[in-house]
């Protein structure tokens, strides 16, 4: 089964916003840039801009793991690196110094959410404000991941509906549940060292998880269809293995593609509207 890219992102420029700008995030924002350009290349009448939320500083911890440098320390990531990029590829992308949850409602919404926060308080923010029906994102892309395992997930927010598809691609939420759960404990407090910082996350397990984030948006815009719309990682065990868009490999996630549907219509048959389209 194949996922086609919902056309109107390729008629006009494509609004980004994306979540963190930390050990992910920083060179999810450099991809981005290289995207962009590749894009327009291929002949897409705009490209890319990327708005880029964070409001946390630079830090020593940060440096050498994350692309930062010491003349760095102290400075905001989402300023310092957006300003980085306009400079170095020409460009006119924004950056906001703050928490995306405190983003004004006149911003405009994106097209695609990159979210590469480091919290499961923050998914699930993210996952309700996406999940309600004034959500405007066509797809949201999440790159996680632990010492030595990370996902990167592509899905379509269930706020968002396209009336043109035959299934609808779930999210790391719906894929992953228990990222919802509040009664477990987070394991994000900040290190006050490299040291401290490397016991917590390996060293090239944000560059792993970053560069298959990439390569699904690459394919995305530039074949127009994806077969596989995520992927699991364990640097451990030198392994990685696809998300398949297909509901049988969603249903061994626990994502029942075909029960939601059966119950979406139910209930548009109770109201006595339209079958309602695909979930």
């Amino acid at each position: 089964m194949e996922h086609l890219i919902q056309p109107e992102l390729l008629s006009r420029r494509v609004r980004v916003h994306l979540v963190g700008v930390g050990g992910n995030g920083a060179q999810m924002a450099a991809c981005l840039a290289r995207l962009d350009i590749a894009m327009r290349a291929l002949g897409h009448p705009a490209g890319l801009h990327v708005t880029a939320f964070d409001g946390d500083d630079v830090s020593p911890a940060n440096v050498g793991r994350h692309l930062y440098s010491p003349s760095d320390v102290g400075q905001n990531k989402a300023l310092l690196t957006i300003n980085r990029l306009n400079l170095f590829y020409g460009l006119d992308w924004a950056a906001r110094p703050w928490r995306y949850e405190q983003t004004s409602h006149n911003e405009p919404g994106p097209d695609i959410l990159v979210s590469c926060v480091d919290s499961r308080a923050a998914r699930r923010a993210l996952h309700h404000a996406l999940s309600g029906p004034r959500c405007g994102a066509s797809y949201w892309l999440d790159l996680g991941n632990t010492e030595s395992t990370a996902q990167a997930v592509l899905g379509e927010p269930a706020g968002r509906v396209r009336r043109d598809a035959v299934l609808r691609l779930p999210c790391v939420t719906e894929l992953f549940p228990e990222l919802l759960d509040d009664r477990v404990k987070e394991d994000n407090a900040p290190s006050c060292s490299v040291r401290m910082s490397l016991a917590s996350q390996g060293l090239f397990v944000n560059d792993t998880v970053v560069r298959f984030a990439a390569q699904l948006l690459y394919e995305l815009f530039s074949c127009g269809r994806l077969s596989a719309h995520g992927v699991v990682i364990n640097l451990g065990s030198k392994r990685t293995g696809p998300i398949d868009v297909n509901p049988e490999v969603w249903r061994r996630y626990g994502f029942d593609h075909a029960a939601l549907v059966k119950t979406k219509r139910r209930r548009t048959t109770r109201n006595g509207e339209r079958t309602a389209a695909p979930a």
